[in-house]
């Protein structure tokens, strides 16, 4: 090699396991073509190449986020978009000028704050708007506030049933509040008109360029389908690759709807063996399988071991599906070569899939890498079994920080055995990471910054505080579970990669050129200034496609 397009100079090179000392990356085309000295990369430049000085930053594999909700996060960006406020009075003033400024007969839009919003009712929303239905999905999204029109819409009042595995809250007269979780919102959700295909491409390709700004060059897409009212992103996925629109490496996980019954798990397998064929043909891989195999402790949805504290009747929340069906679903699919991609929250949820998992292990025989996402909470001896299972921990790691509310559900010893990180990698577990965005924010930096001080960065940044400590001076079990930056940084970068993308994600010559400059070098900073590093640049294929 003679020459580059593009070099990189005076930075700190991570190749996606550790921190080397090269200083320099040289691109030809897509791909790394020299790594080394700031000196020995200078030899290919010539004329044409295009320049950039890291000033010391450090120069990383691009991010993977194994565990994002990319196409909806951008349609959300571009409707009601909640997340930016800090404050009951900003909430409700972009509740109005989105009122003001739509001809939309619904108002929709999400990223609402349950820490200032503890259970908003129909009544405010009314006084914003009465005469057109209003649906607000939490951070989380496994709540919505709906207004009184939204409600008469979906038919709900105070005859309706209270649905398996979700709530419908009331007032003290009987009468809906508005505040629906779980399977309860998807009574309104049913009704609310699905985003176009139109305004998911287009919300797809706005996720990809907020994800661009934080050095995100891949994804893994959590739900492929119809999801709580919200339309099938699968089109526009296809239809932004073969438009070379979507410039990003990415992968998407067909979704498992909950109901399903044990005697219909053969055709599910054989219905996702034919889009697998047809979604690779379009060069789209969906060679996973995504269900929820229970809730969220907030909501009191998450399956426990031992009941949830404020339930003197014993009550510790549901699986979505019996476990014969868990077992049935996981064994079938693993054999036809789909990794499992499991939401899951309670420890019992936890137990449950790992032995499923074990079983599909004993009946197939080594397959594919299976994925928890979530873990928030784990008993230690179930996260030994990670590795030992080839399971790797799909972490989302911001929310590894002390949370007063879950103690009060669940207990603080419980609370501290969430997120168990360090013991199921010195299991021998893979570990992964990804934001579940837009339940929280998509910045790996911050996430990193969790991972490795169990605490929440200064300030935070969330749009879902429920996941974040109210005092960021405590911590959670860092002794214990605090993981390395070395560690946090290979699992967002080359951990995700070989999770999600079926390849590396590595900084050496032969690789392609997917890689983010930092605005500093988080090895030679304070631990506790991890979350205040950011992205400088990010090159997809050897293009630089954002520069700060």
């Amino acid at each position: 090699m003679s020459s580059a397009d593009l070099v990189v100079l005076n930075g700190h090179v991570f190749d996606g396991k550790v921190r080397t000392s090269s200083t320099a990356v040289a691109v030809s085309g897509d791909r790394i073509v020299r790594v080394g000295s700031d000196e020995s990369v200078s030899e290919l430049i010539r004329d044409s190449t295009r320049v950039i000085e890291a000033d010391g930053g450090i120069i990383h594999p691009g991010f993977v986020d194994a565990h994002v909700h990319a196409a909806f996060a951008g349609v959300e960006r571009l409707s009601l978009d909640l997340t930016p406020a800090r404050s009951v009075e900003e909430t409700l003033d972009l509740i109005r000028q989105a009122a003001a400024h739509s001809d939309d007969t619904w108002i929709t839009g999400g990223g609402w704050d349950h820490e200032l919003f503890p259970m908003p009712t129909r009544h405010a929303l009314d006084e914003i708007v009465a005469d057109r239905p209003v649906a607000l999905s939490d951070a989380g999204h496994h709540t919505l506030w709906v207004n009184t029109k939204a409600l008469e819409l979906a038919g709900v009042t105070r005859d309706t049933p209270q649905p398996h595995g979700g709530n419908i809250y009331l007032d003290d007269a009987g009468d809906p509040i508005g505040y629906l979780n779980e399977t309860a919102a998807e009574l309104v959700g049913r009704v609310i008109p699905p985003a176009t295909d139109d305004e998911i491409y287009a919300g797809l390709l706005n996720a990809q360029d907020h994800l661009w700004s934080l050095g995100v060059t891949g994804w893994h897409e959590a739900i492929l389908g119809e999801y709580n009212g919200k339309a099938d992103a699968t089109a526009a996925y296809v239809r932004s690759i073969a438009d070379n629109t979507l410039r990003s490496d990415t992968s998407g996980a067909l979704w498992i709807e909950r109901g399903l019954k044990k005697e219909d798990v053969a055709a599910l397998v054989a219905h996702f063996i034919d889009l697998r064929e047809t979604n690779a043909t379009a060069g789209f891989s969906t060679s996973t399988a995504k269900v929820m195999i229970d809730g969220v402790p907030h909501g009191e949805t998450a399956a426990l071991l031992e009941p949830y504290y404020n339930h003197a009747d014993g009550f510790a929340g549901e699986l979505h599906f019996d476990e014969e069906t868990i077992f049935a679903f996981v064994t079938q699919l693993d054999a036809a070569g789909f990794a499992m991609h499991l939401h899951i929250m309670g420890d019992r949820g936890i137990r449950v899939a790992l032995d499923a998992i074990e079983a599909a292990r004993i009946a197939n025989g080594a397959g594919p890498q299976h994925h928890i996402a979530h873990l928030s909470m784990v008993r230690p001896e179930d996260a030994v079994r990670f590795g030992p299972l080839g399971v790797t921990a799909n972490m989302q790691a911001l929310w590894a920080t002390p949370d007063p509310y879950l103690a009060g559900l669940i207990g603080e010893e419980r609370m501290h055995e969430g997120y168990p990180f360090r013991l199921i990698a010195e299991g021998g577990g893979d570990l992964a990471m990804g934001s579940d965005w837009p339940v929280s924010p998509a910045d790996p930096w911050l996430a990193i910054h969790v991972a490795v001080n169990r605490q929440a960065p200064r300030p935070v940044a969330s749009n879902a505080t429920t996941h974040l400590a109210a005092s960021q001076t405590a911590t959670l079990d860092a002794e214990h579970q605090a993981l390395s930056l070395e560690q946090a940084l290979s699992a967002y970068t080359n951990g995700s990669a070989e999770l999600v993308l079926a390849r590396s994600a590595r900084i050496r010559v032969g690789e392609r050129a997917n890689l983010a400059i930092a605005t500093a070098d988080p090895f030679e900073l304070p631990p506790d200034a991890i979350g205040s590093v950011q992205t400088a640049v990010t090159v997809v294929a050897g293009e630089v496609v954002f520069s700060r």
